[in-house]
């Protein structure tokens, strides 16, 4: 299979390659035609031109009832593949997105984050590098009505990917008419980064998407109903809460967008002055988090927030502002950025999938292609909000050192318009092209699902610990007084990771993990503290622990720790339940 997605990889390059070009070449000949070219040079028109054969420009043409047929029809695939073996697929759990899980029980249960900090603006997590709080607060409404579990913890992801691909047909369908937001539609669809992305949950994975809802609303706003600019900045307001890079990404944008569209006199003063308003109404907790930590101020606690201050934070340390030696890192950071963008180049494994990256990798011809649609097409929308989008996580790729995809996951939205609006523009300029970019497209498409289902499903459930909640609720099952976990799940000496994945998958109490009560699932036990231990296994750690009460959580390489006449030893992916006979 993989031979034959290069393959598919290198011909479909050629073939888009070859549309742009002819596209391209297409339009020059038709400026040419016209006189624009002429004009543009101050030529005079020789009176015996003749015009060169070229093709005419065809918009996509459809009935009204045809048009919503194949919206209707992209709207039902698009669904399917993200909420198909939902929570199954990928197997096992991210640490990061259990983290976020076991704070959001934490608050439905108490208003508090795991250690007891009541309604936290931003989530102390793993102490040396935090975690935004609006993920674990809309998981919490989920675990709130339907208990905690791996599809309430990833519920929040995969409602907002929808809601952001929405956001995203209509932002293009508004600005660039109906024929381009059907390929918006499709576009995004089968797109490899949305698909990934919404089907497992991380804190930063919510930004993109909270960030185009602002995007379509503030077009909107712009357009001439300025109540809707209003609404933009609640959506702008919890980017904040998505993640750090915010601090200098969204206020960054939303100033020049201000001043560019104040300029155009499509924003008045008044409008701008209480869109502010909103967006500090809703977002100053988080902005005031920064300051805290920023100056290093004492911990904030109010009636109905907690301002934290983080005393173990190296979060700075991701900053190119802070970097030791800023001009070489940022010739890393332009580096980086390059290879998770126009190069597509292979990332971790849960943000993208070998072969495909996260636009198809035949898709950069289209993306450049989209510049020339972006600048001829006159439209009543406020299409610069679309080049706003793509410099302001240009911005971010710059600013944010060594980024990954998730890292500068707000970039991708704005790729997407620009080659959404390449594909537009190469299948108007020469109608013929529409067919063999569709067929390009829907075999690539085809295979993303079919790879994503059968071959990544297998892979990346070893990446997120599959087996580990298996074994620790064989464990449990046992009735032992106590548990030994692993503490090499991640890696030797992890224990951190292997204690947030043992607080997801035993669903454990807030104010037990606490020691503030002794009571977990209506049963009384020993304290938690004593109740768990994580540690890396050994034949001295069983041997000393072999006269207790206890049963075991442990790697498949460490089964050799146990005498098996004596242990039960039942395996669950790379990881082990050993009870005692």
């Amino acid at each position: 299979m993989a031979e034959t997605i290069g393959l598919l990889n290198k011909i479909f390059m050629v073939i888009a390659l070859i549309a742009v070009v002819a596209a391209a070449v297409n339009f020059a000949v038709r400026l040419y035609n016209d006189g624009t070219i002429a004009k543009a040079f101050r030529l005079k028109k020789d009176d015996n031109f003749t015009p060169i054969k070229c093709f005419k420009p065809s918009e996509i043409e459809l009935s009204t009832r045809t048009y919503y047929i194949i919206l209707a029809v992209i709207a039902v695939v698009g669904i399917a593949v993200r909420v198909w073996q939902f929570g199954a697929v990928p197997g096992g759990f991210n640490q990061d997105g259990a983290m976020a899980a076991v704070d959001g029980k934490a608050l439905a249960d108490y208003a508090t984050d795991r250690f007891g900090t009541f309604m936290p603006a931003h989530l102390y997590a793993w102490g040396y590098g935090q975690m935004s709080s609006l993920l674990s607060y809309l998981i919490a409404v989920f675990v709130k009505l339907f208990g905690l579990s791996p599809i309430t913890a990833r519920l929040p992801q995969l409602i907002m990917s929808v809601a952001g691909g929405v956001f995203f047909y209509l932002f293009i369908r508004d600005i660039f008419g109906k024929g381009a937001g059907l390929v918006a539609a499709a576009f995004i669809a089968i797109n490899p980064w949305h698909l990934v992305q919404s089907r497992w949950a991380l804190d930063c994975n919510l930004l993109p998407h909270f960030f185009m809802g602002g995007l379509y609303f503030l077009n909107k706003g712009l357009s001439g109903k300025s109540r809707y600019t209003y609404i933009s900045m609640i959506f702008f307001a919890l980017c904040m809460y998505c993640y750090g890079i915010t601090i200098y990404t969204v206020p960054v944008f939303l100033l020049a967008a201000c001043v560019y569209y104040l300029v155009r006199k499509k924003l008045s003063v008044k409008d701008a002055l209480i869109s502010a308003a909103v967006y500090l109404a809703i977002a100053w907790p988080f902005l005031l988090t920064m300051a805290v930590n920023f100056f290093k101020w004492d911990t904030i606690k109010l009636p109905f927030v907690t301002i934290q201050y983080f005393s173990g934070s190296v979060r700075s340390s991701d900053i190119l502002l802070f970097s030791q030696e800023p001009l070489r890192q940022l010739g890393l950071n332009v580096k980086a950025l390059l290879n998770t963008t126009l190069l597509q180049k292979k990332d971790l494994p849960w943000n993208d999938i070998q072969g495909f990256g996260t636009m198809f990798l035949f898709t950069m011809p289209f993306f450049f292609a989209g510049f020339i649609e972006f600048f001829r097409r006159k439209t009543d929308g406020a299409k610069g909000l679309a080049l706003l989008a793509l410099l302001t996580g240009i911005w971010a790729g710059l600013l944010t050192n060594n980024v990954n995809v998730n890292r500068i996951n707000i970039v991708y939205y704005g790729i997407m318009m620009f080659s959404v609006l390449g594909i537009y523009f190469v299948i108007t300029e020469i109608k013929y092209l529409k067919w063999p970019v569709l067929a390009v497209y829907a075999v690539m498409g085809v295979m993303l699902v079919a790879t994503y289902f059968g071959s990544y499903a297998d892979t990346i459930k070893g990446q997120f610990y599959d087996g580990f909640g298996d074994s620790l609720a064989a464990a449990e099952e046992s009735g032992a007084e106590k548990i030994y976990v692993t503490a090499d799940a991640q890696g030797k000496g992890y224990s951190n990771v292997s204690e947030i994945l043992t607080l997801f998958y035993d669903k454990t109490d807030a104010e037990y993990f606490q020691g503030k009560t002794n009571e977990d699932h209506g049963k009384r036990l020993l304290p938690y503290k004593q109740r768990f231990t994580y540690v890396s296994m050994s034949p001295q750690v069983a041997a000393a622990s072999q006269n207790e009460d206890a049963a075991y959580v442990i790697l498949q390489s460490d089964k050799g720790c146990f005498d098996q006449s004596k242990y039960n030893i039942t395996q669950y992916g790379r990881f082990c339940a050993v009870t005692k006979k």
